[in-house]
């Protein structure tokens, strides 16, 4: 479906919202890592849009807000990206959304020319970076893996008092570790969660780790994937998301086409009583 037509039906059906996945190629060939849905790569993860061009597109024509969920920043240029991800908030008055993670293919990031087996660290350096040039007029950064002596770059994020990145990743005791280190909230990846009785033992244990490392409990940002499902499930999955204090629920639109796209929209859109605009 167009990309501009299921933004605006999106929109007219309430949703507030309109996040994009990304993969910058998929390697034919790639002995070492398995599609997390088992099986082939599915066709759509080969025609991904470019993220953060398709945000400016959806953002210049809705009141949506847009962003990743999430984006495999490794694959970026940190320096490049701090800007394009600064101009996308303050264009659209703070309506980005960043959604970052190291993603499953690891031959995908080898041909950005970084270390599979090192490529959290490079995702952790690649923020680094990218929020010292946001909150310092005169920013540096000196990791292994990218470096910046003292610059100016402008512009900065509006949204204040800093833009939430949010880290994709399987819920354990390291990741959760890392969200708390040096992210801003969690995106948990896998299966949907909302339906999963463990889910809130993990957003507990991240909230315990959150204050372990000495953060505002009210500032942890979560955003969870929901998958299409009938409407009951769809209903209880929102009002759990609301019991767990939950920020974003995230409907999952993957294969869909044309009619089929807009019955899925209407019909979330009722299950979770969503206003028309």
């Amino acid at each position: 479906m167009p990309l501009l037509d299921l933004a605006r039906a999106a929109e007219a059906c309430g949703f507030s919202s309109m996040l994009f996945n990304e993969h910058t190629h998929i390697p034919v060939e790639h002995p070492t890592s398995s599609f997390p849905q088992g099986g082939v790569v599915a066709d759509r993860y080969k025609r991904f849009w470019d993220p953060f061009i398709a945000s400016s597109f959806v953002a210049a024509c809705t009141g949506l807000e847009v962003g990743t969920c999430i984006s495999l920043v490794a694959e970026h240029d940190a320096i490049a990206l701090a800007k394009a991800v600064a101009s996308l908030d303050t264009l659209s008055s703070g309506r980005f959304v960043f959604g970052v993670g190291w993603g499953w293919l690891r031959e995908e990031v080898e041909d950005h020319g970084y270390p599979a087996n090192r490529r959290a660290d490079v995702v952790r350096e690649k923020v680094g970076l990218m929020r010292a040039i946001w909150e310092h007029d005169e920013a540096e950064y000196h990791g292994e893996f990218v470096r910046l002596r003292r610059s100016w770059s402008w512009p900065k994020p509006v949204q204040r008092p800093r833009l939430p990145v949010l880290l994709g990743a399987p819920a354990s005791p390291r990741n959760f570790r890392r969200v708390a280190q040096w992210a801003d909230g969690w995106i948990p990846m896998g299966n949907t969660h909302l339906e999963e009785p463990s889910f809130g033992a993990e957003l507990a244990a991240l909230r315990q780790e959150w204050e372990h490392q000495g953060r505002d409990p009210h500032e942890l940002h979560v955003t969870v994937i929901q998958r299409p499902a009938r409407a009951s499930t769809l209903q209880a999955a929102l009002e759990r998301a609301d019991q767990l204090g939950i920020e974003r629920v995230v409907l999952l639109m993957s294969d869909q086409h044309g009619k089929d796209a807009l019955s899925l929209l209407d019909h979330a859109a009722a299950a979770w009583r969503l206003e028309a605009t």
